[in-house]
């Protein structure tokens, strides 16, 4: 697509959508004990779950320390992302951000593998509510990612169809574990999320590639953060594989699934080459009606964040019609360290393309409340 002359100005992109915010649990796992049973609160501070929570192996930590950004922390000293009200002063106002979705990856990395299946169903309830009292209140921009118990499918329905009606979720965060998402076992996921017209959200918890349970890199394990962090995009590329050609979108036509945080330009090789198999082998796949492409082109999503950066800026702009303009949305991934804000963002796209991805694409995945 050819660029505008001039980069477009933000005050014409009024209405911005931010599909991937990470809201911090300043105390972890004691800040949802006010939201559980009493036998479960005591059960967890028994086992002092607050102290023994989700730590990175040492060899993956952080290079600078933390990946939360040191600058965005809230006036008190608190850690960014902690507070609603400074993440609306911080994130929202001044970057004319309307709609910013509330994903908590410390709830996602607890209910994936961080405790067992009774434990992350207690927790899903607890996160979920904590985050529609606390949160959401505050200020009709928040929306929130409910986030479900992954060990258990059958429990994980049963949540979405508890809280998923209610006009703050506009998505279902499913926390990877080492089970593909076009496998049966996810199907009870997929048929609330349908039933209740709310599409996944598939992102990275922190605990991907390290802990048992978790999805594991392709090859063998890398050795530094920056290896294992440019690496993640492998377990997107084998969900969407596995959604495609296990029949998901044809068993469950009006699904929507989103890929937060893996980038964008990743799909590329992957949609040709799964086209180019199912074309010569479809008679293994008689399910797969139709071609990859087309079924990513009608149910499938990505956030722009992390946004890869050619030399050349029109080589960006070329990979990403190649993946298709009306299926990327925007996200800033606040507050982490890498995280991109709008001003910043997609400076050379034309202006209409850049108005889709701020703010209209987000729209046709996410139920949003008219």
């Amino acid at each position: 697509m050819p660029a505008t002359s001039e980069p477009t100005d933000l005050d014409q992109l009024p209405g911005i959508i931010d599909c991937d915010v990470h809201p911090t649990l300043a105390n972890g796992i004691a800040q949802l004990y006010p939201y559980m049973p009493n036998s479960w609160r005591e059960r967890f501070v028994r086992k002092r779950a607050r102290t023994a929570a989700a730590g990175l192996n040492l060899r993956f930590a952080h290079p600078n320390g933390y990946i939360v950004r040191e600058d965005a922390a809230t006036d008190t000293g608190a850690p960014a992302g902690s507070d609603p009200h400074y993440m609306i002063k911080d994130l929202l106002e001044g970057n004319g951000i309307e709609i910013a979705v509330l994903n908590s990856l410390q709830a996602g990395a607890l209910c994936a593998v961080h405790a067992n299946a009774d434990e992350s169903i207690v927790i899903a309830q607890a996160a979920n509510d904590y985050f529609l009292d606390q949160w959401t209140t505050v200020d009709r921009r928040l929306t929130y990612a409910m986030v479900v118990p992954s060990q258990d499918p059958a429990a994980a329905a049963v949540e979405i169809r508890r809280i998923g009606a209610q006009r703050q979720v506009v998505a279902v965060a499913v926390p990877q574990i080492a089970i593909l998402l076009g496998n049966r076992y996810w199907w009870p996921i997929l048929d609330a999320a349908q039933e209740m017209d709310l599409p996944l959200l598939l992102h990275v918890t922190g605990a991907d590639g390290i802990y048992a349970g978790a999805p594991m890199p392709a090859g063998g394990q890398p050795d530094t953060y920056i290896e294992r962090y440019v690496t993640l995009s492998q377990a997107a590329e084998a969900n969407l594989n596995s959604l495609i050609l296990n029949g998901a979108f044809e068993r469950f036509p009006r699904l929507r699934v989103l890929f937060v945080e893996y980038g964008l330009i990743w799909p590329i090789g992957l949609l040709l080459r799964m086209d180019r198999l199912w074309r010569g082998l479809r008679h293994e796949v008689p399910w797969v009606k139709k071609s990859p492409i087309d079924y990513i082109a009608d149910h499938v999503w990505f956030t722009t964040q992390p946004l890869e950066e050619p030399r050349d800026p029109q080589d960006l702009n070329r990979l990403m019609t190649m993946v298709g303009m009306d299926n990327i949305c925007f996200s800033t991934d606040y507050p982490h360290w890498d995280n991109d804000m709008p001003m910043m963002s997609l400076r050379t796209l034309a202006a209409s393309d850049r108005d889709r991805i701020m703010r209209r694409n987000a729209r046709n995945v996410l139920r949003l409340a008219s």
